[in-house]
C-alpha cells in the first residue's frame, strides 16, 4: 500500500489534503470550545452588570417595594438570588432563581458572579446584592462537547470529499501529461493533451502538444530520409552488383575469342597441322578481332549509357522515316532467310529524342527477330498511334527467360554458341536507351511467336499532317 501511494501523486495529493483539511478543522473547533465560553461569559458578564446598575437606579428613584416585580425579573432572567438588607442587616427582601440547593450552587462546575451596591430610600440606607449563576456558560460548552461526534464526522466528511476534489483538480492534468510522456518514450505521437487550463499546468500541456506536433514532423522526416537512404543503398548495392556482374561477363565474353585468337596464332607459328595455312586461319583471326571490336564498342556504349552523367542530344526526330529506313538497311538479311516482312507503319510520326540512340534501338530489336526467327518466318514491323511492336513468327521464349531478357549478357542459347546470336547486350543496350528516354518496354510471347513493344509518350510526341 505504502509503495503505490509513493508512485500515485493523486493518492499522495488527496492524504496531504485530508490531512491539512482535518487538521485545520481540529484547531478552528478548538479554538471554539476555548474562546467561545471565555467571549459568552464575559457578554454575560457585562450584560448583568449593566442590568444590575439600571435597577439599583430605579430602586433609588421606585423603592424596593415598589420594585419588586423588577427584581423578580431580574432574578428570573439571570438566574440570579437577590437579597436587600438594611442598614442593620436585616434582611427585607429576598428572591432566588437560581439552581441552588441549601444556598449552594448546584454545579461547582458552572461560574458565577456577585454584584453588589448601596441604595438610599426614605432616609434609609440598604445594601442590595447579587448572586449570578452563569449556567449558559457551562451549557454552552457542554452542548460543544457533546456535539463533538457529529462535528468529527462532519470534518471528516468534509475533508474526504475537499482532499478527493483538490486531488482531482490537481493531479488529474498531470497523471494525463504523465501518461502523454510515457507515450512520448515509445515515440508514439498519435495524441493529444486535452487539457483545458489557463495556468501553469495548461502551459505545460499545450507545450506537451506542441513539442509532440514538431517532434511527429522531425520523425516523419527523419523516417521519408531513412527510407530514402535504404533506398538508396539498395540501389547502390544493386547496381554495384550489376557492376560485378557486368564486368564478370565482359571477362567471360573476352576470354573466349582472346583464347581463340592465342591457339590459332600459336599454331601458325609453330605451324602445328592444320594451322600451316596462315592465310585461311589469319582471316579467321581477323574476323575474330572484328567480333571482338564489336564486343568492345557495345560495351562502351553500355557503360557510357549506365554512367550518372550521360546526357541525351535530344532534337524533333520522324521516327516513321527512321524506322522504314532500318527496315530497307535489313531487308538483304530478310531476302537471304526467305522471310517476309510486313511495315505497318504510320506517316510522319514525331519524337523529341535522341535520334543516333533510337535507331540503333529499332536496328537492335530488328536484326533480333531476324537473326532467331527460323527461315521463310514473317515479321511485322508496326507503329500505330505511338505504340511500336515488332513481331517475328515461328519461335517462343520460355517464361523463366523472358524475365531475364534485358539482362546484360544474358542468351537464351545457354551454349552461347556465336554462330546463333551476339553477345547478349544488344537488348541491354536496347533497354537503357529507352529508360533514359522514358519509354514503356516489354517483350512477351504471342500466339505466333514473339513480340517487342515500345509506347512512346503521348505527352512529348505531335503529328504533322502534310
Amino acid at each position: 500500500m505504502k509503495k503505490r501511494i509513493s508512485k500515485s501523486i493523486q493518492a499522495k495529493t488527496f492524504i496531504s489534503m485530508m490531512v491539512l483539511l482535518i487538521g485545520c478543522c481540529i484547531i478552528i473547533y478548538s479554538m471554539v470550545m476555548i474562546f467561545l465560553p471565555k467571549n459568552y461569559q464575559t457578554e454575560l458578564e457585562h450584560q448583568v452588570s449593566a442590568d444590575f446598575y439600571n435597577m439599583v437606579e430605579m430602586l433609588e428613584r421606585d423603592g424596593w417595594e415598589a420594585s419588586s416585580d423588577s427584581l423578580l425579573e431580574f432574578s428570573m432572567k439571570n438566574n440570579a438570588t437577590v437579597k436587600i438588607n438594611d442598614e442593620n442587616n436585616n434582611n427585607v427582601f429576598s428572591v432566588n432563581f437560581a439552581n441552588m440547593e441549601d444556598g449552594e450552587i448546584a454545579s461547582s462546575s458552572s461560574p458565577s458572579m456577585s454584584c453588589s451596591a448601596t441604595f438610599v430610600q426614605g432616609g434609609r440606607t440598604y445594601q442590595l446584592s447579587a448572586i449570578v449563576s452563569l449556567v449558559a456558560v457551562s451549557q454552552s460548552y457542554d452542548i460543544l462537547i457533546k456535539l463533538l461526534p457529529f462535528i468529527a464526522a462532519m470534518i471528516l466528511f468534509i475533508s474526504v470529499i475537499g482532499a478527493f476534489v483538490c486531488s482531482r483538480y490537481f493531479s488529474k492534468p498531470l497523471v494525463d501529461i504523465c501518461s502523454v510522456a510515457k507515450r512520448m518514450t515509445r515515440l508514439d505521437m498519435t495524441w493529444k493533451c486535452d487539457v483545458k487550463r489557463q495556468d501553469e499546468i495548461g502551459v505545460l500541456a499545450a507545450s506537451l502538444n506542441e513539442m509532440s506536433g514538431r517532434l511527429s514532423v522531425a520523425l516523419d522526416s527523419l523516417k521519408t530520409a531513412n527510407e530514402q537512404l535504404q533506398q538508396d543503398i539498395e540501389k547502390e548495392r544493386e547496381q554495384e552488383k550489376q557492376r560485378v556482374d557486368f564486368f564478370t561477363s565482359v571477362s567471360h565474353e573476352l576470354k573466349t575469342p582472346i583464347a581463340i585468337i592465342k591457339g590459332e596464332l600459336e599454331g601458325m607459328i609453330y605451324k602445328v597441322g592444320e594451322y600451316k595455312d596462315r592465310d585461311t586461319y589469319l582471316r579467321h583471326c581477323l574476323k575474330t578481332v572484328n567480333d571482338m571490336e564489336h564486343i568492345v564498342k557495345e560495351i562502351l556504349s553500355a557503360a557510357r549509357m549506365g554512367g550518372s552523367d550521360f546526357q541525351l542530344v535530344r532534337s524533333d526526330l520522324n521516327i516513321s522515316q527512321m524506322l522504314q529506313k532500318v527496315c530497307r538497311n535489313n531487308s538483304g538479311r530478310i531476302e537471304d532467310k526467305e522471310m517476309k516482312l510486313n511495315m505497318e507503319i504510320q506517316p510522319d510520326f514525331h519524337y523529341e529524342g535522341d535520334g543516333r540512340l533510337l535507331e540503333k534501338v529499332f536496328s537492335n530489336v530488328i536484326s533480333n527477330a531476324i537473326a532467331y526467327s527460323p527461315m521463310g518466318a514473317v515479321i511485322t514491323v508496326s507503329l500505330k498511334n505511338g505504340v511500336f511492336s515488332v513481331e517475328n513468327t515461328g519461335v517462343h521464349i520460355a517464361e523463366e527467360d523472358l524475365k531475364q531478357i534485358f539482362v546484360p549478357f544474358y542468351r537464351v542459347d545457354k551454349s552461347r554458341n556465336r554462330n546463333s546470336g551476339g553477345s547478349g547486350l544488344g537488348l541491354y543496350i536496347t533497354k537503357t536507351i529507352l529508360d533514359h528516354h522514358g519509354i514503356s518496354h516489354k517483350m512477351e510471347n504471342t500466339e505466333n511467336g514473339v513480340r517487342f513493344t515500345a509506347i512512346f509518350d503521348i505527352a512529348e510526341q505531335h503529328y504533322l499532317n502534310k
